[in-house]
């Protein structure tokens, strides 16, 4: 419970603001959805383009359009891939809008400029910029298609260029009402364009203002889940502290009563008690461990190899039961560290190891130098860990043991980093896990 509430906080604390992060994936995915459109439109617009360069007669309208459309094509297919590939950037996505807002303005002109049947997809393009440009080409983008209307309007109003107009359309001069009529249509065309953009910014300010209340929301939720499971993990720790007394009574008790029985069924079943009642004890202890704040090391040399064979000797006598054996390899490494923490730890990692071991197996401690500090691997021929579990193993409650209480491997992994160290399974060569434990020479600053 307490993991998962640090997972989600840290979701939330750490990186780039969370809503610009989740903008940003998700303008990425339009984006990518835009160039997928995008490469389908221009299958049409080659065609009609096509068909002009085949019937109109002017040479130079012919070569601007074959190049525009080639460069524009090779260029779109690329930025498709290239996102398929591995996403778009934000410098990416300014580019490419930057350059469809620049060939869409080209292509115009040579069709007939402020008459060309291909202006008006300007009024499209110009929602884009609003909504997924970042930066100057933001507010670039939009002065280039108002600039780019004014000139167009400019040139037909001048005629510079006679045959500006299609051949399929008529040529010649524009026909409309004269230069007033020309202007005023521009100036419509621009202010539609300003239009266009603003509404594209006001989407983009909605989404955002939506998107951060409801992270917000979120936020306040997850707060107050917090707050009520460290209540919970609070009472629940009292709860357990209070259980602890009754067990120990109840084991006590039953000690005496198996002093007054002969061997028999009534002994055997004082003696399952027994061992039932240390596993309640046991499974309290780990809950405990878990559920208060670890307390301050109190640190001193350790020798490592020393805590191992005093480690082993506890267990020697399950060890013999189950028909294991059990040694230590290596010796003369010290640390700084809280001795009593560290043997909870090799405790729990030894028992694992054990439990997880068939009978005429090994369990190996072994302990070497490592890179200016130590490391304690503990070694079985046991089934392994399930891979598909990775560092969920560390996870409260998660456990492969028939009675166990999840909650050992996380306690010995929080003691571990707590010196500044880590604990990791692995699968080991030839079957088995192997359990490293990995110190610092001293942790760097005493402390929960």
């Amino acid at each position: 419970m307490r993991a998962a509430a640090v997972t989600a906080r840290r979701r939330v604390g750490s990186g780039p603001p969370l809503p610009e992060r989740i903008q940003r994936e998700e303008f990425s995915r339009l984006f990518g959805r835009l160039l997928t459109i995008r490469v389908w439109v221009l299958l049409p617009v080659l065609l009609l383009v096509g068909w002009v360069v085949w019937i109109d007669p002017s040479p130079w309208r012919r070569a601007v359009l074959l190049v525009a459309l080639v460069a524009v094509a090779i260029f779109f297919v690329r930025e498709l891939l290239a996102f398929r590939a591995g996403g778009a950037g934000q410098r990416s996505v300014n580019r490419n809008v930057l350059l469809a807002t620049f060939g869409q303005l080209v292509v115009s002109f040579a069709t007939g400029g402020i008459d060309s049947p291909f202006l008006p997809a300007a009024l499209v393009l110009a929602v884009i910029p609003a909504m997924l440009v970042e930066g100057p080409v933001r507010w670039l983008i939009p002065a280039m298609q108002v600039s780019g209307v004014l000139a167009l309007a400019a040139l037909a109003a001048t005629g510079a260029i006679p045959d500006l107009n299609l051949a399929a359309f008529g040529g010649g001069a524009r026909v409309g009402a004269g230069t007033a009529y020309l202007w005023a249509d521009a100036a419509l065309l621009c202010l539609m364009l300003a239009g266009v953009h603003a509404l594209g910014n006001g989407l983009r300010h909605a989404y955002q203002a939506v998107l951060r209340r409801q992270l917000a929301a979120q936020e306040d939720a997850l707060r107050a889940h917090q707050e009520r499971a460290a209540e919970l993990v609070e009472l629940s720790g009292e709860i357990a502290h209070e259980l602890k007394n009754p067990l120990a009574s109840v084991k006590a008790l039953a000690a005496l009563l198996r002093q007054q029985l002969p061997d028999g069924k009534g002994a055997e079943r004082l003696e399952v008690l027994r061992h039932e009642v240390d596993r309640m004890q046991a499974v309290l202890e780990d809950f405990l461990n878990f559920s208060r704040p670890l307390v301050p090391l109190s640190l001193a040399p350790c020798d490592l190899a020393a805590l191992c064979q005093e480690v082993a000797a506890l267990h020697e006598g399950v060890a013999s039961e189950r028909g294991l054996a059990l040694s230590v390899e290596g010796d003369g490494v010290s640390v700084q560290a809280d001795r009593r923490k560290l043997k909870q730890v090799l405790i729990n990692l030894v028992q694992n190891a054990v439990d997880a071991s068939g009978p005429g197996g090994e369990v190996v401690l072994e302990v070497a130098p490592a890179g200016g500090g130590a490391r304690v691997r503990v070694l079985d021929r046991g089934a392994g860990v399930d891979p598909s579990l990775g560092d969920a193993v560390f996870e409260p409650g998660v456990t492969s043991k028939a009675k166990g209480s999840g909650l050992g491997l996380t306690v010995a992994r929080a003691i571990a980093r707590q010196h500044g160290g880590d604990l990791a399974l692995a699968p080991r060569p030839g079957g088995g896990t192997a359990a490293e434990l990995v110190l610092p020479a001293r942790p760097a600053a005493p402390g929960p």
